[in-house]
């Protein structure tokens, strides 16, 4: 099917793209966005609505023009996506109900709802701090996608 709008992949199992860049010792990939990240949003959206750009571990050497196979498993891609998605979503409802029940709890009936809204932003707004603190060690794990073969024409 190709870049025409269709799901390919290689006979291993890997997602097929096109090298569009060389940076550094990354790959810059451009393929057909499958049903699986439809909807993510994690990498970079292509001038098309089906097409996506990553920037992917060049492990094969590939050139650009190259069109390759990307291994996702060889990234922890849904650890990443869960830090930083799901971990301030747990802490939005946790500081909104901390900040209603808190309130309530403390005898202030009337200020449950605004409580609410400043405890879930206080979390969330903590949470995201902390991310951005441990970003540097978490650097040095492997929460990228690499390219892994040159797939031939």
């Amino acid at each position: 099917m190709g870049f025409s709008g269709g799901d390919e992949m290689s006979e291993t199992g890997k997602e097929i793209g096109k090298v569009i860049a060389i940076k550094d010792k990354y790959a810059i990939v451009s393929l057909v966005r499958n049903e699986a990240c439809q909807k993510c949003g994690a990498c970079s959206h292509g001038h098309k609505s089906e097409e996506m750009i990553l920037e992917a571990d060049n492990l094969c050497n590939a050139k650009v023009g190259d069109r390759v196979g990307i291994d996702l498993a060889y990234s922890d891609f849904l650890k990443a996506t869960l830090i930083m998605y799901g971990l301030p979503l747990i802490a939005l409802f946790l500081g909104f109900f901390a900040g209603y029940f808190g309130s309530n709890k403390l005898g202030y009936v009337s200020v449950q709802e605004p409580a609410g809204i400043i405890g879930a932003f206080l979390f969330m707004g903590i949470t995201y701090l902390w991310i951005r603190l441990r970003e540097e060690k978490w650097k040095n794990q492997n929460y990228r996608p690499a390219v892994v073969e040159i797939v031939e024409n």
